[in-house]
Parts: structure tokens; C-alpha cells; sequence
């Protein structure tokens, strides 16, 4: 085996996959496209499992039926699929980092606030921005004076947890969480102190949402560089508000189906193709801001809403695509593509590295 991709995943995900359980993240399917489609060496390892001493990593290769235990060379190009946030996997990461090892996507780059800042900078996507400020009391009082429908988020998060809805009501707001409180301004700050404590939240203009079937959907839009090195958009889907009054993820209790399919719902089959195409122009439009300050981000997943006069909004950006909601919605060839991608990317790299030469990002 020379020169492999590296996969980077979390350990107790790889180890699920060792003993043939179904995990969320599908590492069967980095074995099968690698040695099927690509014909590429690849080995998938955990963080925990590499030694910065030796500069080497205990790993998994595909085998004939399975996986076969290595002790390799920390590759030049992994791909990472996991998230950290603090602690030693993450000082690890950075490490290796500096020794000149090439992360897809980078170390990180989660902060909600810093890419809302520097989404702004592009004239593109600046328009599809909702408007975002830090917490403060005295800003959120301003919004609900001013009738603004808000949306209170922690900066740094994931699945929806710890999200707010506040809309105001004269003196008085509504709070939502799962269920609805109508509080007073007095009682509301209260409530707010408790639930964030010291914790970096953001306030968040709410997008009156399209909706499926009377509840409010937003789209997970993946944009990915494919082996070439070029943008991509595999495929939408949309996630649609069920158990929770406006939360979408499937951790709370969402639903997903076929983007079109939702989009169609909400805006006639005519006018779905003119929105789709915005989304697409827009979503291209964030992964090129982005590679402009992380030149190998390259498998990211965005969050879009889409109001109901058919404007797309950018919500979030993500650095890990949960890409199970294309499989839940039957999109089995775009789940594929999803894996496919990243990993031809990868070789592309490292092929670029191994000549010698220097990758140039192409739009």
C-alpha cells in the first residue's frame, strides 16, 4: 500500500463498522467505492490511534471480505468526518496540521458567528443572509420592539439542540422551545439568563419558512468537490417540521424527502425549478466564500431555508454533511455520489502532492 487516503472518523463509529453495525456515517461505503469505482488504497482510522512520535497510525485497510489491521505512515491527505470541538483529539489534529498534513475538511472552522462574518463578504450570498447579531439582552429588545421574529441559537452547536423562538406579542413574547410559553419582557430575561448561563449564543432574524403539508421545511444542500477538484451539487433534500413546532432535524423528530418533491409542494412544479436554481446558484456561491479562507474545505452541507415568496436563505454552514437524510428520503444514488465524491477529491490531492506540485483551487 502506498501513499493511502486517509478517512477520519470517531473511534466508537469505526468500531461499530469493525463489527458490521450500521452506523450513521456508512463506512462500508468509503471500502466499496474505493476499491470498486476508484480503484484507490484508502484506510480509515480513528484520532485516538495515531502517534504524533512515530508519525504513524494503527488503521483499517479493505481487505477482500472486511477490513485488515495496518500500521502505516499518517497519510498526506485525510479526509475527515468527524468534529472537534476542544481537548486532545482536536490539539492532535492541529498538530499534524502544522506538519503539513492536508485535512478535507479542515481542522476547524464551526464557529456559527465567524462564518456568518465571513459569508458577509461576498456580495453573492451577503443578500441570503438573514440578519445575525451576538446575544445581548438589550439587542434581543430591540428586535422584539421592532416586531422581529427571532431565532436564539448557541454559536457553536449541532442537531437543533438548545434553539429558541421568540415572537413578540405587544409587551408580551412568545417563547418556544418544544412546547410555547407567553412570558413577559421581565420574565423572559429571567428565563434566558437561566437557559444560557455563560454560554455564546445568537440572535437570528426567523425566516417565515415555505411549507410541506402545512409545516415549515428547510433544505440540506451538500456542495462538494468532486474528483477533479470542481463544485459540485449532488442533490437536495428537504427536512420537514413534524414532532417539533419548528425545529427540522431528524434528531428532532423530522421528516426528509426529495428536495423537489417539497419545493414542488410549496411553489407548483414551474416555479420549483426557478427556486431550485437559486438555491443551486447560492449554495455555490457559500463553498467558493468559504475555500477563499479554507482553501481545502470541500464536503460541506448546507442548511437553506427557502420563505414563502420562494427567496433561499442561508442558515448554516456544516463541516460534517449528515448524509443519512438522503438515504431516509430514497435518494440511494446521491447517497453514493455524497461518498464518492470526497474520496475521488482526496486521490486527486494526493496525487497533486506526491508529483510534487501545489493543488490550485478551481471554482
Amino acid at each position: 500500500m502506498k501513499h493511502p487516503v486517509g478517512v477520519l472518523v470517531d473511534r466508537r463509529t469505526l468500531r461499530g463498522a469493525l463489527r458490521g453495525k450500521t452506523t450513521t456515517e456508512r463506512v462500508g461505503l468509503y471500502r466499496a467505492i474505493a476499491r470498486d469505482d476508484l480503484g484507490i488504497d484508502i484506510v480509515v482510522f480513528a484520532i485516538e490511534d495515531v502517534s504524533l512520535a512515530s508519525h504513524r497510525v494503527t488503521a483499517y485497510a479493505p481487505a477482500a471480505s472486511g477490513w485488515r489491521k495496518v500500521r502505516v505512515p499518517v497519510p498526506q491527505v485525510i479526509h475527515k468526518r468527524v468534529l472537534y470541538r476542544t481537548g486532545t483529539p482536536l490539539a492532535k489534529v492541529r498538530k499534524l496540521h502544522r506538519r503539513g498534513v492536508i485535512f478535507v475538511n479542515p481542522p476547524l472552522i464551526q464557529n456559527k458567528a465567524g462564518m456568518n462574518e465571513a459569508l458577509a463578504q461576498a456580495p453573492a450570498v451577503r443578500p441570503h443572509l438573514p440578519p445575525t447579531f451576538a446575544y445581548r439582552w438589550e439587542r434581543l429588545a430591540e428586535m422584539l420592539d421592532a416586531g422581529t421574529r427571532v431565532i436564539l441559537k448557541p454559536r457553536v452547536g449541532s442537531v437543533g439542540q438548545g434553539i429558541m423562538r421568540l415572537i413578540p406579542e405587544g409587551r408580551w413574547t412568545q417563547l418556544t422551545t418544544r412546547t410555547t410559553r407567553t412570558l413577559s419582557r421581565s420574565a423572559l430575561r429571567a428565563r434566558l439568563r437561566k437557559a444560557i448561563g455563560t454560554r455564546r449564543y445568537l440572535l437570528q432574524e426567523y425566516i417565515n419558512l415555505a411549507k410541506y403539508e402545512g409545516r415549515p421545511f428547510d433544505l440540506r444542500v451538500p456542495v462538494q468537490r468532486d474528483g477533479s477538484g470542481r463544485w459540485t451539487l449532488p442533490g437536495v433534500v428537504a427536512k420537514v417540521a413534524r414532532k417539533h413546532p419548528f425545529l427540522t432535524n431528524a434528531g428532532q423528530g423530522g421528516r426528509v424527502l426529495p428536495g423537489v418533491t417539497a419545493l414542488a409542494h410549496a411553489f407548483g412544479e414551474s416555479h420549483a425549478r426557478e427556486v431550485m436554481g437559486r438555491i443551486g446558484e447560492v449554495a455555490l456561491a457559500v463553498a467558493k466564500a468559504v475555500a477563499r479562507n479554507h482553501p481545502y474545505a470541500a464536503d460541506l452541507g448546507l442548511d437553506m431555508g427557502v420563505d414563502v415568496n420562494g427567496k433561499p436563505w442561508v442558515i448554516e454552514v456544516n463541516t460534517r454533511d449528515q448524509r443519512y437524510t438522503f438515504h431516509e428520503a430514497g435518494l440511494e444514488a446521491e447517497f453514493r455520489i455524497l461518498y464518492r465524491n470526497p474520496l475521488a477529491f482526496c486521490s486527486h490531492l494526493a496525487e497533486v502532492v506526491e508529483s510534487g506540485g501545489s493543488w490550485t483551487p478551481q471554482d
